[in-house]
């Protein structure tokens, strides 16, 4: 007899998919890279090669770009068209939802324990929210747990065909450059083959060894696909070791716990160490490999919480075998998994996207999801398309990617490119927007004849004394002429 009831897994879903678009807004408006990406996703489906050398400003034109990311801003310029800015949420809400209701129902299978493992998969989505940005991390993310998911299964020896791991990678190295986090947790379950092969043999086979080496080696190979081959690794590398560039990104920066967003994270942790402590026997050592690291990679930097959400509890998922013995908790994995073996269907996560798609585009609702006025140059940027400006201009690094995508006929002065621009160039950017000594002379090195900036920006007052000329002025931006 079918079940109409939703299973666990169907709340999972609504509540992750919910979740997202309620937090909409502040995915779309978080940081300035979205736009550039949807600007190279048009790009390409303009009917372009995807660009190997910057197309964007007129500061640093013809710098070598690699496009790693050229497949996610297609993807995000295709949602654009299809529903705008609603179409970027509902995009990553549904990337978002799938990815950890696929960690939950993995998890599940290997711990055989619903509810417990339900609120560590929350735990985890929670932990990941801080990084809920429609960026192409977001598409990383999903790419990660089917990678790691696989090859848990092929470490446990379990049927896998290695051949599609290095499909995977063909996919996310067109993705994002956070594909390495996939070849680290290949090396992590290497490495537990390699202690359990000297150290407790019973537990592995060479077998086993062979098709993670292979499945590894084919995925490396893998990465030259990409329109600039083997230099999206010199991208990442050279991204990594840059101190400068490193410490001016935010995200990249260790977690604060003194800051209360971060204080999950430090509970998460706690909870770790005390399930492992209770459970010494049970779980794989290429699982607690991946779990040390991915700690490790998130206490090194902020950015990394996004894979530790999704490992940790799946990695962690063994350690509540032993809630087995609880009498209440028994009696409602017995209900959910009746409902389970009932209701197999894919309803309830098709009717919530149906839902939230119908919500967002028949009601006010669908409103909030812009880009916000307070946070780009929203306004201006509508005067200009009616007031165009000659010359080149100036802009903050928030702002460039905005610009290129809704100014395409106008060259930025930068965008959050920073890899693109360089340490060197950056440092005259500082300087111009600080003020300092020489500031003028840069503005006159790259013939900039207007700019557009915050309008609480001191440089807006600099440049008024001047004799810089207010051409338009709204509560965000202002736009300056050169006398």
């Amino acid at each position: 007899m079918k079940s109409y009831l939703p299973r666990l897994e169907d709340f999972l879903f609504f509540l992750i998919f919910t979740g997202a678009v309620l937090l909409g807004p502040r995915m779309l408006n978080q940081d300035g890279d979205l736009p550039r990406h949807m600007a190279i996703g048009r790009y390409v489906l303009s009917g372009h090669f995807p660009p190997m050398k910057d197309i964007f400003s007129h500061t640093v034109p013809g710098a070598p770009f690699a496009p790693h990311k050229w497949l996610s801003g297609v993807l995000f310029y295709l949602s654009f068209l299809l529903f705008d800015e609603k179409g970027l949420v509902i995009l990553s809400a549904g990337v978002l939802a799938t990815t950890f209701t696929y960690i939950y129902t993995q998890s599940v299978s290997i711990s055989r324990f619903k509810i417990p493992t339900f609120f560590l998969i929350i735990w985890g989505a929670a932990l990941t929210s801080l990084h809920w940005i429609v960026r192409p991390h977001i598409i990383s993310m999903l790419l990660f747990s089917v990678w790691l998911i696989l090859t848990d299964k092929i470490a446990r020896g379990k049927t896998v065909n290695i051949f599609l791991l290095p499909v995977i990678m063909l996919l996310w190295n067109n993705i994002h450059g956070e594909y390495i986090s996939g070849f680290l947790v290949t090396l992590a379950y290497g490495s537990g083959w390699v202690w359990d092969y000297f150290f407790n043999r019973e537990n592995t086979t060479l077998e086993t060894g062979k098709r993670l080496a292979i499945s590894l080696c084919l995925s490396l190979l893998v990465t030259l696909l990409n329109p600039v081959s083997v230099m999206a690794w010199g991208t990442i590398t050279n991204w990594l070791g840059n101190q400068y560039l490193m410490a001016h990104t935010q995200e990249t920066i260790p977690p604060d716990f003194a800051q209360a967003q971060f204080l999950p994270l430090l509970a998460f942790i706690a909870l770790s160490i005390f399930l492992l402590a209770k459970n010494t026997e049970i779980i794989l050592t290429g699982r607690a490999i991946t779990l040390a690291g991915f700690s490790v990679l998130t206490l090194l930097s902020a950015r990394n919480i996004h894979f530790y959400g999704l490992a940790a509890p799946f990695c962690l998922a063994t350690t509540v075998m032993n809630v087995s013995s609880n009498r209440f908790l028994q009696r409602y994995e017995t209900f959910f998994e009746n409902i389970g073996r009932k209701n197999k269907r894919l309803f309830f996560p098709i009717f919530t996207v149906i839902i939230w798609i119908f919500l967002l585009i028949l009601t006010p609702m669908g409103n909030t999801q812009r880009f916000s006025t307070d946070v780009f140059p929203v306004k201006a940027v509508e005067w200009l398309q009616t007031h165009p400006q000659k010359g080149e201009m100036f802009n903050t690094f928030d702002w460039g990617g905005y610009l290129s995508f809704t100014l395409p006929e106008k060259k930025v002065f930068i965008d959050s490119q920073g890899d693109v621009y360089g340490e060197e160039f950056i440092r005259k950017y500082e300087k111009v927007i600080t003020l300092s000594p020489g500031w003028q002379e840069i503005l006159g090195q790259y013939n900039v004849k207007w700019a557009l900036i915050p309008i609480k920006w001191p440089l807006a007052n600099a440049l008024k004394s001047s004799g810089w000329s207010q051409v338009y002025l709204d509560e965000t931006a202002i736009i300056l002429v050169a006398k």
